[in-house]
């Protein structure tokens, strides 16, 4: 896959080639292997190819950022 975002029929090929799994079994999947992924507004998830190989050991996952620093308040 040369996409950099992952759409959520593109997950449910990963998990189950070959089927359609449902949202909760694609979410578990994505859960158990440490994928960080979004809601997207379609009812399914999306994730990025970084998250993918973050997940999978090929890459640093970048960490998650501080929208804002809590000492601004």
């Amino acid at each position: 896959m040369s996409k950099a975002i992952l759409q959520f029929n593109d997950l449910q090929e990963l998990c189950q080639p070959g089927k359609r799994p449902r949202l909760a079994t694609v979410i578990r999947w994505a859960d158990g292997c440490g994928i960080r992924f979004l809601y997207d507004g379609s009812g399914g998830i999306w994730t990025t190819m970084h998250a993918l190989n973050g997940a999978l050991g090929l890459a640093r996952a970048k960490p998650h950022l501080d929208l804002y620093d809590p000492s601004d308040f």
